[in-house]
């Protein structure tokens, strides 16, 4: 962290949002997971939240912690070059209205550009990450649902415009793919740039595993089109191509999620050096298969070298006590 200082003045408190296009409005990069203009393509937008007449703590789900695993490899395609993925998790206490409040953030980040390029933004734009969205918990007066949205929204925002002032500083193409997790009491509240994932699983459920964010790539597009098969998406030969990412532009979109959770559930971050080497039905099984988070991890890691490796991987598994 000390070798990247941060050249923005980060916010303390609640962050504003500015109003959101109604597509994408990056400008095409020439990094090695290209950056693509799309045609107006739905956008899936942070759901209404009723506001509330005042702040109230959010409900505990159970006294004890997530139980938390993280895995974390180059690959074997990459094995002699710089891991391009960053990715942390923090878990903490703080004082709410008289009450102690446990919360748990998670940040995966997938750089692009290239060797150290993307090392440096996916690692940026963690930090940054990590920085604002806890200043925000720890200082702010309210932990309403829209609260923690917009405030996870912001920091992305400011994660953004960290890349990209480094960019032209450095006089760089570099990018980097987000997806972030903040649990507290039984919601999930997430955002997502990019083709990183996030993933619940519920063993009692009908469908055991529900991806919670949406694809911003050209074969996420072109699956949504009916252009594509679904299962198209592992060998499509543009299936490394991103038509959103951090670093690109100034003006960025965001997706925003928030997930009840019941005792037992998993959360499940991923890169997609996961998710397109073992996918989603092999995900499921090994869930299944395994319940401690760590084993869960290490079995996924494996899996993904088994199939071939090809990229950088980043898992994190949190589990909510039952």
């Amino acid at each position: 962290m000390n070798n990247t200082p941060l050249a923005l003045a980060l916010p303390r408190l609640r962050l504003p949002q500015k109003e959101r296009a109604t597509r994408p409005t990056a400008k095409p990069a020439t990094w090695a997971r290209h950056s693509v203009e799309l045609s107006p393509v739905q956008r899936r937008s942070i759901p209404d939240i009723p506001t509330r007449p005042a702040p109230t703590a959010p409900q505990r789900l159970a006294p004890r912690p997530l139980t938390i695993g993280v895995g974390w490899h180059r690959g074997l395609t990459r094995s002699h070059d710089p891991n391009e993925d960053s990715l942390v998790f923090l878990q903490g206490m703080c004082t709410y209205h008289d009450q102690l409040m446990p919360f748990s953030l998670f940040v995966i980040a997938d750089g692009m550009g290239g060797h150290d390029c993307g090392q440096e933004a996916s690692r940026l734009a963690m930090h940054t990450m990590m920085y604002t969205v806890l200043q925000n918990i720890v200082m702010g007066n309210e932990l309403t649902d829209e609260y923690l949205l917009d405030m996870l929204t912001g920091g992305v925002q400011w994660a953004n415009l960290a890349v990209c002032k480094a960019a032209q500083e450095q006089q760089n193409d570099m990018g980097t793919t987000l997806t972030a997790a903040l649990v507290i009491g039984v919601h999930a509240y997430v955002v997502n740039v990019g083709d990183s994932r996030v993933y619940r699983y519920r063993a009692n459920a009908r469908q055991h595993l529900k991806q919670i964010t949406r694809d911003h790539s050209l074969v996420a597009h072109l699956v949504e089109t009916g252009e594509i098969a679904p299962n198209a998406i592992y060998t499509h030969p543009d299936r490394n191509q991103v038509y959103r990412c951090l670093g690109n532009d100034e003006e960025l979109e965001i997706d925003g999620f928030m997930e009840t959770l019941q005792a037992g559930d998993r959360l499940l971050l991923c890169s997609d050096g996961l998710w397109e080497m073992v996918h989603n039905p092999e995900i499921e099984r090994l869930l299944s298969y395994e319940v401690e988070p760590g084993h869960a991890c290490d079995l996924l890691v494996k899996e993904s070298l088994r199939a071939g490796g090809c990229d950088n991987v980043s898992v994190i598994v949190a589990r909510v006590p039952e």
